[in-house]
């Protein structure tokens, strides 16, 4: 029996180039968007974006730096997060920051007519 499990499996595109800082002991960085589609209660289609922040560490740090914004990838990972405060003007902020460390990453062929992947990903359920 599995006690804890922290698993993240995210399909998107990369919003920007994979960065990594200056530093040789520096993760790779990039971020996906991944898109949520459909149907309200008046038959019209909805979308909401979201925004994924990526880790990747080690061996497989190589083959994420050749990451390019537009690349659509597959990842499995762990979510960790990150919290601390900052003041500004005066007053202090607790901030949180979500990232997800990467295990596995493939990339993925892009679908050659955007609908297709709208609706492999399209939600049936009706939303308020």
């Amino acid at each position: 029996m599995i006690s804890d499990l922290n698993r993240v499996v995210l399909m998107g595109y990369l919003g920007a180039d994979a960065t990594k800082d200056k530093n040789p002991d520096a993760p790779i960085t990039f971020s996906i968007a991944t898109t949520a589609r459909w149907i309200d209660k008046a038959g019209q289609r909805q979308s909401r974006t979201d925004w994924h922040n990526i880790v990747v560490f080690n061996k497989l740090s190589r083959f994420a730096a050749k990451l390019k914004k537009g690349d659509r990838v597959y990842l499995e990972g762990e979510l960790r997060t990150s919290k601390w405060e900052k003041t500004l003007c005066g007053e202090t902020l607790k901030l949180v920051r979500y990232e997800v460390y990467a295990s596995q990453i493939d990339r993925v062929a892009k679908a050659e007519d955007p609908e297709d992947d709208a609706i492999s990903q399209e939600v049936t359920a009706t939303y308020a």
